[in-house]
């Protein structure tokens, strides 16, 4: 006999509560050893759920609106359904043969148990009557079928499917729209979708790879795992789907946790591609740009996770743009990734390419308060030491941003001159290592003046 904590676990994973009442008389009947009476409520709590799924169903499925009304028409006349009910849902495919085998087994054992025939019913058939319903059926959203899944396929082409292109939004769409979708048709979704976005028109094209990254963004453990399976894992090789797969990873960074090595590898790629291909101008904020890329996985898989398997990708995309907002301002707390950042960032202030120190001078004002937040006062004043430097070889951008007493990067400059009151002899020994001597750190120091107001 199956324990009570079982039978309740298996009742917990139904959601309709009139349903949920029946299974519990029908358990407490099977604890009483009154199993023929377990056998017939199941078997009404069965059909009537399927009564009331298949007329959910039938909001986007016209065979399954024409077996429902055909089936309320019976259930008001006070006339046997359930016959005509299995044939029809077998008969249009609505459920598996499998199920429909189960359904008739049922059936035939209900009859037994409702009407004097010298059956007794046991325990095990009560028991497999039980756990099967729940398992097969009442356990799910609407029956395992992939009529819901070709009813979205089929309005893919719909010019406003998804009609904002904000990916809250677009999850939001996707949430509704799996609603009452199986866990078990997720393969199937994902395969469509995937094919649909490889080979279709361009706004099924468009929809359904926004399908799949709305999908991604949800989170779900399992939609997860079939994504992870079946797009990044077989398809990363695939040059077709580079920009789907660095939208879905943008997505969801977690998608690339336990991954095979060689997956690590063709994703390597597809990013280090997707890098040498970006301009400086291009917009950091879409979700196939690979600071987007970088930053989720950092976010969703952490620091040591990234440098393991994308240091080098993380160090290119640097090198090409040291002011990508949307990496810069999710790395905070990561000192290993600030400290990668920061060797890139002196590397373009410092004073052997002087366009690259005059670019960075000009430029810093825009991320002064990512690196406020991230960086410490050491760091900080070791950027400014090279910028000064840049200054004392000409650059001229540099000469104006120490000119102005960095007055354009107001939340650096603080952390600096807190920095130096504290750590005077530090400040002098990062400066020396910079510039070579200490000639100018008197100079330099003077641009941060104290805060401190002496009492006397």
């Amino acid at each position: 006999m199956p324990h009570l904590h079982d039978m309740e676990e298996l009742i917990s994973s139904i959601e309709d509560n009139q349903v949920k009442d029946y299974m519990k008389e029908a358990m407490s009947c099977y604890m009483a050893n009154a199993y023929r009476a377990c056998i017939v409520l199941t078997y009404l709590a069965l059909f009537d759920d399927i009564v009331k799924k298949l007329g959910e169903l039938g909001k986007v499925n016209k065979k399954a609106k024409r077996i429902y009304d055909e089936a309320q028409n019976k259930i008001h006349e006070q006339d046997v359904y359930e016959n005509y009910l299995i044939e029809q849902l077998a008969s249009n495919s609505l459920i598996p043969k499998l199920d429909t085998s189960f359904l008739n087994i049922l059936r035939q054992l209900r009859n037994k148990s409702a009407h004097p025939s010298g059956h007794s019913a046991s325990a095990e058939e009560a028991r497999f009557v039980f756990y099967e319903s729940i398992n097969r059926f009442l356990s799910k959203p609407i029956l395992t079928t992939t009529q819901l899944v070709d009813d979205i396929l089929a309005r893919l082409d719909d010019k406003h499917f998804f009609p904002s292109m904000n990916i809250r939004k677009i999850s939001d769409i996707v949430k509704k729209e799996i609603l009452n979708i199986h866990h078990e048709t997720f393969p199937y979704i994902v395969n469509k979708l995937l094919e649909k976005h490889l080979n279709s028109s361009s706004e099924v094209k468009k929809n359904a790879g926004f399908f799949l990254t709305g999908l991604a963004y949800l989170k779900d453990d399992k939609s997860s795992n079939c994504l992870r399976k079946y797009v990044i894992d077989s398809k990363c090789s695939d040059s077709k789907c580079s920009h789907l797969i660095l939208r879905i990873i943008s997505a969801n960074g977690s998608l690339l946790l336990n991954l095979e090595p060689v997956t690590y590898d063709r994703l390597k790629s597809v990013i280090s591609e997707k890098i040498e291909n970006i301009g400086l101008t291009d917009n950091d904020s879409k979700f196939s740009h690979p600071s987007i890329v970088l930053s989720s996985i950092l976010r969703s898989c952490g620091e040591d996770f990234i440098i393991t398997h994308f240091k080098s990708q993380l160090t290119q995309l640097l090198r090409k743009n040291i002011f990508s907002l949307s990496f810069i301002a999710h790395m905070s707390n990561h000192p290993k990734i600030i400290k990668i950042y920061l060797r890139e960032a002196v590397k373009k202030a410092g004073p052997l390419d002087f366009d690259k120190a005059n670019h960075f001078s000009s430029n810093i004002f825009d991320i002064d308060n990512y690196l406020a937040e991230s960086l410490s006062g050491s760091q900080a004043f070791l950027v400014i030491a090279n910028i000064s430097k840049a200054a004392d070889n000409g650059a001229y951008e540099a000469k104006a941003l120490r000119a102005s007493n960095s007055s354009s990067i107001p939340e650096l400059k603080e952390i600096i001159v807190k920095y130096i009151e504290s750590n005077k002899a530090e400040a002098k020994s990062i400066y020396e290592r910079v510039a070579g001597d200490d000639e100018g750190f008197d100079i330099l120091i003077s641009k941060f003046p104290s805060t401190q107001i002496d009492i006397i």
